[in-house]
């Protein structure tokens, strides 16, 4: 690998670093930025690089709140403690991302550069408009234990 694909690569963890702890797409903001500096490796191996640098962010959240969204914890000489209301955050979790497993199964064939750029256009004009509509309104969730089943399906969509 020459120095350009080094920068290349850099540039694109760069970019995921930066947009997984964002409320936006990731995915999508990776896709674009390889479709302008485009690495020359082959289709094969650009798509394991994508999975695998979305994987060690990943990687990095779940240590960040490792010790938050285990629900086993060994307070007592005696045995661990099980949280249930941890157990009851990741039902939600799983609840939240079942919208975003749907619409990769309708949508894995969307690799378009264009597509990608309109629908990051079109969800951040949305996002906008739902901030500036919520920026007078009082939450009505303010804890994770608030946090219904219907708002975390809510929140996957």
């Amino acid at each position: 690998m020459d120095i350009i694909e080094l920068i290349k690569v850099i540039i694109i963890g760069i970019v995921e670093g930066i947009t997984e702890w964002l409320p936006i797409s990731s995915t999508g903001h990776m896709l674009l930025v390889d479709e302008f500096i485009h690495m020359n490796v082959t289709p094969e191996f650009r798509e394991m690089f994508l999975y695998v640098i979305q994987l060690g962010a990943i990687l990095a959240v779940i240590i960040l709140f490792w010790n938050k969204m285990w629900p086993f914890q060994s307070k007592k000489k005696n045995g661990s403690v099980i949280k249930k209301e941890t157990f009851v955050l990741w039902f939600k979790v799983v609840i939240a991302c079942i919208p975003g497993f749907v619409a990769y199964l309708l949508l894995d064939f969307v690799d378009n550069c264009y597509v990608v750029a309109a629908a990051l256009i079109v969800y951040g004009v949305l996002f906008i408009i739902v901030e500036n509509y919520n920026k007078t309104r009082e939450p009505q969730c303010t804890s994770l234990e608030d946090l219904t089943f219907k708002t975390a399906f809510l929140i996957g969509c």
